[in-house]
């Protein structure tokens, strides 16, 4: 088994950096890099144990969960959990299903993903929702709808907010104007998504655009259900890739979200104040991709 000596002689570096690197210490780019390849070639795992004793600290992060089936979220405590294990962590689950406003009481060191949370002690990561949402129903209007229905997520959250912001936007920059009623805002439930679906197409929505990974199996079942082809004979898009998008052609369109790079953020951000103390807070936006592909086209005259 690989030892911390192991890693600092790899890495051309002395055990002190090595050390220092899996506490969370500012360290130059070059070591960091080095450093991080050499855990990854030799397997290193930190003896957290040992740590524990010989610095009073447990090294071990706790991360709430709001709903462990969710699939978006599950992978991404998977990658976080093994980047906060390359950088010298443990981490314990918890799931939870109350408000998060709770955590602005607390005093340890905070790193929020999806939903901002400004706070003393607290970074937050978000991606581009309003942006990505913009683009992607942007794309449908431009290829020649001007009925695009929206199954969105409740707007009391962040998200559900900025996604509903972008379907607006969308319309605005194009001097069309968005229909209020064709908006359903629904839980994250695939047959409340599915009832919404049904409504925006009873409306004489064209095309959908559904808010999440729930939203769409909810919109799609909905479509199925009345032998509605999508992309063929009704345009779709979602936020968040299906797993088993290849099934359907056209492949639907869809905003995937940059899970690798938020899991290895989330990680740095929260080691980072661990070992630093507290930071002035602040929201961390990435981009997301937007895949565009002929799903959009469907219910559009030939």
């Amino acid at each position: 088994m690989a030892t911390i000596r192991d890693v600092a002689k790899r890495a051309n570096v002395s055990v002190a950096t090595v050390s220092r690197y899996l506490n969370g210490a500012q360290l130059r780019k070059d070591n960091r890099a080095r450093i991080a390849e050499a855990i990854d070639e030799l397997r290193y795992q930190p003896n957290l144990i040992g740590r524990a004793f010989a610095t009073a600290h447990s090294y071990t992060v706790g991360i709430l969960i709001n709903s462990a089936t969710n699939p978006f979220a599950g992978s991404l405590m998977g990658l976080i959990e093994r980047e906060l294990e390359r950088l010298g962590y443990a981490a314990v689950f918890v799931e939870y299903q109350g408000d998060a406003d709770f955590l602005r009481e607390t005093d340890v060191p905070l790193v929020l993903v999806d939903n901002p949370l400004v706070g003393p002690s607290a970074d937050s990561i978000v991606v581009d929702n309003c942006e990505a949402v913009r683009k992607a129903v942007g794309a449908m209007l431009d290829a020649g709808h001007r009925r695009v229905g929206l199954v969105a997520m409740l707007p009391h959250t962040h998200v559900g907010a900025e996604r509903a912001r972008g379907w607006r936007l969308a319309f605005e920059e194009r001097g069309l104007c968005a229909d209020e009623g064709l908006v359903r805002a629904c839980d994250n439930v695939k047959d409340a998504a599915a009832l919404a679906t049904d409504e925006l197409l009873g409306a004489g929505a064209t095309a959908v655009f559904a808010c999440n990974y729930y939203l769409e199996l909810g919109a799609l079942k909905s479509m199925l259900r009345r032998s509605l082809r999508p992309g063929i004979d009704v345009g779709f898009a979602g936020f968040d890739e299906i797993d088993f998008a290849d099934i359907f052609d056209p492949v639907p369109t869809c905003v995937i979200q940059p899970i690798v790079a938020i899991a290895s953020l989330a990680a740095s951000l929260l080691v980072g104040r661990i070992g630093r103390g507290f930071a002035p807070d602040g929201i961390h936006c990435l981009a997301c991709e937007v895949r565009i592909t002929d799903s959009i086209l469907g219910g559009l005259p030939a």
